[in-house]
This record gives C-alpha cells, structure tokens and sequence, in this order.
C-alpha cells in the first residue's frame, strides 16, 4: 500500500484528541492539587492563629506600636529629624573641605595620612581602628576633637534632647519592606561619632566629658528600643556596645561618682525584653507581608521576595519559569506559609521567654536542627517565606546574650570600681559588692548561674560561660569575633587607678 495512504488511514485525529484530554487532565489534577494544599493552608493558618490569639499573642503592628508623645517630651520632636528631599537624616553633615584638611595636616602630621575631604564621620573611624587595642595618643585624641569640632552643633543639640523623658519617631509601619528607619541609621552614626569622641576625651584626661558621652550613647540606645522593628534592635545593641568598649577601658579611671551615674544608667537596659518585641514585629511585618502578597502579581511577588533575602534588582524581569512557580506558591502555599513562619517565630520565643532575664543556648541549637529537618524537599518550596527569613534571625540570639552579658558585667565592673575606691582594694568576692554597691550580683544571662569572678589582687577576670554553655576558665578567644564560637563571654577590670597610684 501507498505510504500516503497509510499516514491517511491513520487516526491522528483521535491521538490528538487523546493528547489534549491528556493535558486537560493534566492541569485539572494541577489544580485540584493545588486547591487542596490551598485549602489546607488557609485551615491551617486559622487553627494557628485562634491558638496563637488564645494565648494573647499579637500579631500584627496595631497591637505593638508604641503610643504617641506629647512633642515637647519628645526627643525626635526637634528639625535636626526632619528628613532631607532624599528621605535620609544626615547628622554631621558638614564636609571637610580642602582647605580645613590642609589646616588640620598641618596641624597633626603624624595621622595626616587618615585624612581625607569628604566625610567627618570616616575619619574619625579610621582613627578609633588604628587605636583599637590601645589608648589614642595624645596627638591622635587631639585630632578627633578637632575634626569634630566643627559639628559641635549637632552634639550639643542632642545632649539637648537626650534630656527629653520620651521618644518617639514617626515610623510608618505600613509601607512594610519600604518602611523608612533613616533616624535608626543616623542614631548608629551618632553612636560612633560619640564613642570615639569619648575615648578621645579620656586620652586627654578629661574623664567627666568621656563619660558624658557613653551617658549620651545610652540614652541613645533607649529611644528606639521599643520599637517593634528588628533593625531598630540592632542599632540599640549597637549602640550599647560602643557605651560597653569605653566602659570595659576607660572604668578604672572614673571616680566613684562616675561609676554610679553609668551602673545606673545600664540598670535601664534589658535587652532580651527587647529582643521578644523585635521578634514580634518580625511576626506582624511577616503576616502584614503576606496579605500583601495575596493581592500582588507575579512580578510583585517576586520583587518582594528578592527585597526579603536582599538581591532584588529595579531592572530585572521574572522569567516565564520563575513567574509560573511564583503564582503556584501564592495560589496553593502562602496561608500554609503564612501558619509555619507564625509557629516558628512563637517557638523561637517561648524559648526567649522560658525564663526570663535568661537563655539556654542549646534550647535554640535544637530549635535550629528542627527547622533545619522541617526545611527538606518540596517544604522549601511550600515554606518558602518561612526559609527565607528564619534561618537570619537565629544569629540574632547569641549576638543579644552577649551583649545582654556584658551590660550585665558592666554593671558590676562600676561596683567593682566603687568598691575599690573607698576600699584602697579589689574585692576578693563579688559577694562584698552587696548590698551597698549592688542590690543583688546579676546572674549569667546563660542559664542563670553566678558571674564569675578572678583577681590577683592588680586586675580581676568577669566571665560568663558563653554560648556553650561550658567554663572554660575565663578563657575570652580575643581573637574570635562571632559570640557563638567564643569560649567564655570575659571582661576584664583592674584596681583604680587612683587607688594604683597611691600604692606605688
């Protein structure tokens, strides 16, 4: 027979019929697929969130954002917080010019070469990390002063402020990964401005100014820590931290009234609680996301999961591939996501909460190897929010225990320092600080056993266990700059000067 006639005798007819029936059902068992898992999501949320709700838990911002101020309690109520045409707050603006760095070259020549036109702000960084481990020369302390000087406004109007009994900026908590948090990064900036000026201060002898300052970055810690925002967390334990570095080298040269004045100070401080609202925020930001989400397009969508895991770029366009898992993941997965972010970020801080004013790192080690288990397979794809933003915020954790830590010992070290004022001597236990010099000796944040004290009678040893939860002897890793990977958690103190000197 003719070939052609075979082909024409053929049924292709029925085998595309076939074929189309095929793809129909296909898509049909597709969607019935998807619609299932969607189903499943959306009863999943609602049981997560009557339980979470039942609880008395928040979850969105309404529940968490703090009430406003009357202005003239305030202490963003003032222009210096007005942002620019550029939405950005830009504290010590005012540049160097090529004439004032040849003046200042001039001037101190043996750190011309840290000088650059431009920023203050850089210059004055540069010197505190050539003087990291060390005290600034006299020359060096100079130098920092000077550059400085000439914003000298900007610091004596936030010492201003810093007497204000509030604060309370204006965050405009719905615009989401949008939010602007510029007075978070301006207050960083501050933060070292004044760090660095306070180690200046006290390289010149001027011990009252220098602990104006860490005063100063104190009081700058805690007009954003009620904030309900992660980032804004981040700056206050920033900015504790600068406070903390001068503290732990600059302590055995205050008086005993100076040593009052930051204990007290540190007492308001208490950066877990802190810790706990932040988390929350990061809650009600992820659910106010995906409702969000939930009436985006695809190409939104997926710009907003690139700006989450921060690679987004303006120009690029979902491929046709990355668009259609895009759409699957909102249609059948985002309320089942929606459930899992929200019970993972509440199992995060029922172990945060356990016992408060403490942490047991290996409640969150084992929180981690959960997640880590949960997050196999086809779970990355349907919890994909979920593995995207938690796997960043567990470091969060031992970075707050060991900075909680340290304001912890910080406060002792002022005991310590007042102690041995009136005393001529070091304590021989942390026990002879009670009551006069500290109500009680503050506990370990890690697991709540004593801080632990060395002296020889010349310095003395602070160490906490650290992040794995084991006494190593007050051994520090000065060279390990993760708190995880730390040994102990070590401050290190020594007799008072004026007490050293009356010895000698």
């Amino acid at each position: 027979m003719n070939p052609l006639q075979l082909l024409k005798k053929a049924p292709w007819r029925k085998i595309a019929l076939g074929l189309v029936f095929l793809f129909a059902l296909l898509v049909t068992l597709i969607v019935l697929t998807g619609a299932w898992f969607s189903y499943q999501g959306r009863r999943e949320w609602a049981e997560t969130k009557a339980e979470l709700l039942k609880r008395g838990e928040v979850l969105s911002y309404e529940g968490l954002v703090p009430a406003p101020v009357p202005p003239e309690q305030n202490f963003f109520a003032d222009p210096i917080w007005e942002p620019d045409q550029d939405g950005r707050i830009e504290l010590f603006a005012l540049q160097i010019s090529p004439e004032e760095a040849a003046r200042l070259k001039a001037s101190f020549p043996r750190v011309a070469d840290l000088l650059k036109e431009g920023a203050r702000v850089k210059v004055v960084q540069a010197v505190g990390r050539r003087a990291k481990d060390r005290s600034m020369t006299p020359e060096e302390a100079a130098f920092v002063l000077a550059v400085l000087e000439p914003v000298q406004g900007d610091l004596d109007t936030l010492k201003r402020l810093a007497k204000r009994p509030e604060a309370r900026f204006p965050v405009d908590y719905s615009k989401g990964l949008a939010m602007p948090l510029h007075h978070a990064t301006a207050l960083l900036t501050a933060g070292q401005v004044l760090q660095r000026r306070a180690q200046a201060e006290a390289a010149l002898g001027r011990s009252d100014q220098s602990v104006d300052d860490v005063l100063l970055i104190l009081r700058l810690a805690r007009t954003i820590d009620d904030e309900p925002v992660l980032i804004s967390f981040l700056v206050t334990i920033s900015l504790d931290s600068f406070a903390l570095d001068v503290t732990e080298k600059q302590a055995p040269t205050w008086s005993a009234e100076q040593a009052q004045r930051v204990g007290q100070a540190l007492v308001r401080s208490d950066i877990l609680r802190q810790m706990a609202r932040a988390f929350r925020g990061e809650r009600a930001f992820g659910n106010q996301l995906i409702d969000q989400l939930k009436h985006a397009s695809n190409g939104e969508l997926l710009k907003n999961m690139q700006m989450v895991v921060g690679f987004y770029q303006a120009e690029s366009k979902p491929s046709g591939i990355a668009a259609l898992s895009i759409g699957a993941y909102s249609f059948a997965f985002l309320d089942g996501d929606r459930a899992c972010l929200n019970r993972t970020h509440q199992r995060w801080l029922d172990s945060l909460e356990k016992e408060p004013g403490l942490l047991h790192p290996h409640d969150f080690e084992n929180l981690d190897s959960d997640f880590a288990s949960e997050m196999q397979g086809l779970n990355r794809y349907r919890h994909l929010l979920t593995f995207l933003t938690m796997p960043a915020l567990k470091n969060v954790f031992p970075r707050a225990a060991n900075v909680e830590t340290r304001v912890r010992q910080a406060r002792i070290a002022c005991a310590i320092q007042e102690y041995a004022l009136s005393e001529k001597a070091l304590p021989s236990s942390l026990d002879q600080l009670v009551p006069k010099y500290l109500d009680e000796i503050p506990r370990d944040v890690i697991n709540g056993g004593p801080m632990h004290y060395r002296s020889d009678g010349k310095e003395y040893v602070l160490w906490s266990v650290g992040w794995n939860e084991k006494d190593d002897g007050g051994e520090g890793s000065p060279n390990e700059k993760s708190p995880e990977k730390k040994l102990d958690w070590v401050w290190k103190g020594r007799l008072p000067d004026a007490v050293n000197a009356l010895q000698l």
